[in-house]
């Protein structure tokens, strides 16, 4: 992980969930409610079509009345087996136009005419309105709601003025409470996405100093060290502590310690390069990792970083470090190689601090 700096109390609030991110997570939330849609689609079809026979007359045969109902199994299986989150929406809407086919077959040339289906025409786009997360979703589902089943019907039988206006009304009070509820829920799914990103943010960066947390660092470099592994890159570490920290706090309090170690996280982030991983291993040490680098470059960047700190002031004192340096020899774990950069810390520590020390 690439940290920056938290943000202070005067600056511009940290950037909102990028709308990429958020429509793959969007997606993401979609494959459940699809898969559940889909199911009770199927089912309420099949018992629309049940009840349709039982209570009354159609001049359309049984068999073509229950013909959507095939698509809507196949979609179902195609539902729970496949299961890429970019085709959920397709899947919803399929199911949806084949629901909307089999309402306007159930409810053709029956003597109930529009008033037969007119609750299914009014429930539809209600039960639907979770697909809708996205805006083509939104109004290709919007669109097929209000044409593809009822306008041919409407063409076929035309309705006399109070059937068209119950329609109309129905219709327009289903949309509408659809894209209330649709709004309502992608608001919700936005405020909980950016809760989680702000969460994982601070569960990753430390926010005192800018840079990862002690676990987050291990983590990613780990990740790193096994693809120099891979690579047969080079690799080294640092290993930085601040020097008479603990002079520093007794002296001038625990604020003025604070200062001196936001100070440093923000000279490790300026004076190290972007692919740099950067962690705050305790109190006042730091740990570098710097893919790419041998022992020798490794020692040149711990001597940028010390006289970078020595310019700092904190309480009309000058900041200093020591920097201990190993390189990647044979180790295949994590754990040898930030032993060795610990001892040449120690060994600068010894040596009178303010230095930089490298174990070959």
């Amino acid at each position: 992980m690439r940290t920056s700096p938290p943000p202070a109390s005067n600056d511009p609030p940290a950037p909102m969930l990028a709308a990429s991110a958020f429509e793959q997570a969007l997606e993401r939330r979609l494959g459940p409610v699809v898969r559940a849609l889909l199911w009770t689609a199927l089912g309420g079809y099949l018992s629309f079509v049940l009840g349709g026979q039982i209570t009354g007359h159609s001049g359309v045969p049984f068999w073509l009345r229950l013909a959507p109902g095939l698509p809507l199994v196949l979609l179902v299986v195609l539902g729970q087996v496949h299961r890429a989150p970019r085709h959920y929406g397709a899947l919803g809407l399929a199911a949806l136009s084949w629901l909307e086919l089999g309402i306007f077959l159930n409810g053709y040339a029956r003597p109930e005419g529009l008033a037969w289906i007119l609750p299914a025409y009014v429930v539809v786009p209600i039960a639907a309105s979770p697909i809708w997360l996205k805006r083509r979703y939104f109004v290709a589902a919007a669109v097929i709601c209000a044409l593809l089943g009822p306008l041919p019907l409407l063409v076929l039988e035309p309705a006399g003025r109070w059937e068209l206006f119950q329609y109309l009304n129905y219709m327009v009070i289903a949309l509408v409470v659809a894209a209330v509820l649709n709004g309502y829920q992608v608001r919700l799914i936005r405020q909980h996405l950016e809760l989680e990103r702000q969460l994982r943010l601070r569960a990753d960066v430390d926010q005192l100093t800018g840079v990862a947390t002690r676990a987050r660092f291990l983590e990613d470099a780990r990740h790193l060290l096994v693809a120099a592994i891979d690579r047969g890159a080079p690799l080294a570490v640092l290993y930085v502590d601040a020097d008479h920290f603990k002079q520093l706090n007794d002296a001038h309090g625990h604020a003025a310690g604070d200062a001196a170690l936001a100070s440093m996280g923000r000279i490790l982030r300026e004076n190290l390069r972007g692919d740099d991983l950067i962690g705050r291993i305790g109190g006042e040490e730091f740990a570098v990792l710097l893919p790419g680098l041998e022992l020798a470059a490794a020692r040149l960047a711990g001597e940028r970083l010390r006289h970078a700190v020595a310019a700092e002031r904190s309480q009309g004192r000058a900041l200093s470090i020591s920097v201990g340096a190993a390189a990647r020899q044979d180790e295949t774990g994590l754990e040898p190689l930030l032993a060795r950069a610990d001892q040449a810390l120690s060994a600068a520590k010894r040596n009178g601090r303010n230095r930089v020390e490298v174990v070959s």
